[in-house]
């Protein structure tokens, strides 16, 4: 059975997955790991009855964390590479002198 409802929210549903992908990308190639991703949840079977529509868009939240959860780590990495970059270089240490008890 084909209903209009469940139709019509699939492809909502397929535009929003799609929208969240470009919108968490930091970057051109996280963009296009994230678009992949969105592509195939589209391109899957789509839900015929109202429980089934439920199962896609949990299965869609599902994916949005994921990629939430990818930005926060890529994030954190970065911090901690320029907290690294920024910290004095090992071949510089402080100067030891006789006034140093």
């Amino acid at each position: 059975m084909n209903d209009p409802f469940i139709q019509s929210e699939w492809r909502s549903l397929c535009k929003r997955v799609h929208g969240c992908a470009c919108t968490l990308a930091n970057d051109k190639s996280e963009e296009k790991i994230f678009e992949s991703q969105a592509h195939a949840f589209a391109s899957s079977e789509p839900p015929h009855r109202y429980s089934e529509l439920l199962a896609k868009v949990a299965e869609a939240a599902h994916l949005a964390v994921k990629w939430q959860s990818d930005v926060v780590h890529d994030s954190e990495d970065h911090w901690i590479d320029e907290a690294s970059d920024e910290s004095f270089p090992a071949s510089d240490p402080p100067a030891f002198t006789s006034t140093h008890a």
